[in-house]
């Protein structure tokens, strides 16, 4: 009934640490410029700024707490579940994040799907008739680490 695309057009860091011998995850911590955020519409897009205060909450993150599992799927491939910190407009929740990897040999690239609430901000998921739209959004992220060896 209600559907759009959003994307972060640019501002996007992240850090990953894998064990690529028994590939395990120790750390894993991605972050986005809010201010980069564009879902098509420049009226959705200022009504998001001015909702969430993007101004002063200029940064999303999410930070791993811990590696809930891991599974090899053959040919250097692996589904993860990933339980983390999400970090939005000031507003912190614990929730997993289920990957795909690649391990390939110039970079390491995890494809994200995650769904989240936006209830804890006051939106009320509109309702048409009987019928009432969801508040669940689906958050994705194709992300491309380039491995560097040991420390850095």
């Amino acid at each position: 009934m209600h559907k759009f695309k959003g994307w972060a057009d640019g501002g996007l860091t992240g850090t990953v640490d894998v064990d690529t011998d028994d590939f395990t995850i120790s750390k894993f911590l991605v972050a986005a410029e809010t201010g980069r955020f564009d879902t098509g519409d420049p009226g959705r897009n200022k009504a998001m700024m001015e909702f969430f205060d993007l101004k002063k909450h200029s940064e999303t993150s999410f930070t791993l707490t811990e590696l809930k599992s891991i599974k090899s799927t053959g040919n250097n491939k692996y589904q993860a579940t990933l339980v983390g910190i999400l970090d939005f407009a000031g507003i912190r929740r614990q929730l997993p994040i289920v990957c795909n990897i690649v391990n390939g040999t110039e970079r390491i690239v995890f494809d994200m799907g995650v769904k989240w609430s936006f209830k804890a901000y006051g939106i009320k998921a509109p309702q048409l008739l009987f019928l009432t739209v969801r508040d669940i959004v689906d958050i994705t992220a194709h992300l491309e680490f380039i491995p560097v060896q040991g420390d850095v």
